[in-house]
């Protein structure tokens, strides 16, 4: 199977190892956290730049951030052998519980940028989409492997829900979307071709040009063996309605 790409992923690794980026190997992924960057108005680029100057000072990250305009890998998942991103605190049980796995080593991690200038409609799409990839990329299931960061700690966290609901979106609308985005986006490898159409009545062609002709000739040799210009006509009639209905001119 292939996947439509219908938006480029921009590939702008943090400089590692770092805190932010420690380059270890990522257990799958197995699952996706979803995420918004809770900064209204910083764009993706503006994100990434900020854990870039940051990088040692702090720990937590993000695979992706992904406005209106770009998403952009920063961490590799998609680009890149997955690494660990640090996106949800270790001393949370419910990706264990969920999962059986800490977030941080066995889940992808992608955060919405929303506010300011930036079109949350447009972010909305491309995060859609990127959710729909990582799915299709490592064999997730759309419907079951996305959580929300609040689902996972909720004392804490209420994101992705707050641009959710400036959309009018609960997060089970967001998974739906996904769904809806993967079984749009995936192209069999050898996709049945339509079938052809059958004539019928108002196609104008009802029968093949050849049955037409065989059908024809039966009807030219009785036309000759009839002596009668009645039968003859009625045989012409009927020869002119062949020709019509296959599609060819009429004599």
């Amino acid at each position: 199977m292939a996947f439509t790409m219908k938006y480029s992923i921009t590939q702008r690794y943090l400089t590692g190892p770092s805190s932010r980026r420690p380059q270890q190997a990522l257990s799958g992924p197995r699952f996706i956290v979803a995420h918004d960057t809770g900064n209204p108005g910083s764009t993706a680029s503006a994100n990434v730049a900020y854990f870039e100057r940051t990088r040692n000072e702090m720990s937590a990250s993000a695979h992706l951030f992904v406005d209106d305009k770009s998403i952009i890998e920063c961490i590799p998942l998609l680009t890149g052998r997955p690494e660990v991103a640090y996106h949800v605190v270790y001393n949370v049980t419910t990706d264990n519980a969920r999962y059986g796995d800490d977030a941080n080593d066995a889940a992808g991690a992608v955060e919405l940028c929303h506010g300011g200038t930036i079109n949350l409609t447009e972010s909305y799409k491309r995060y859609v989409w990127v959710m729909a990839y990582i799915c299709y990329k490592f064999g997730l299931d759309p419907a079951t492997d996305i959580v929300g960061h609040y689902t996972l700690d909720p004392a804490r966290r209420t994101d992705p829900q707050g641009p959710l609901r400036q959309l009018g979106k609960t997060f089970a609308d967001f998974v739906q979307d996904v769904v809806n985005e993967y079984r749009a986006s995936v192209i069999p490898d050898n996709p049945t071709p339509p079938p052809t159409p059958v004539p019928g009545p108002g196609t104008g062609t009802m029968i093949s040009v050849e049955d037409a002709n065989k059908i024809i000739r039966f009807l030219s040799a009785s036309y000759f063996a009839s002596g009668d210009a009645e039968a003859q006509a009625e045989f012409h009639r009927l020869a002119n309605e062949l020709r019509r209905v296959s599609g060819q001119p009429l004599e």
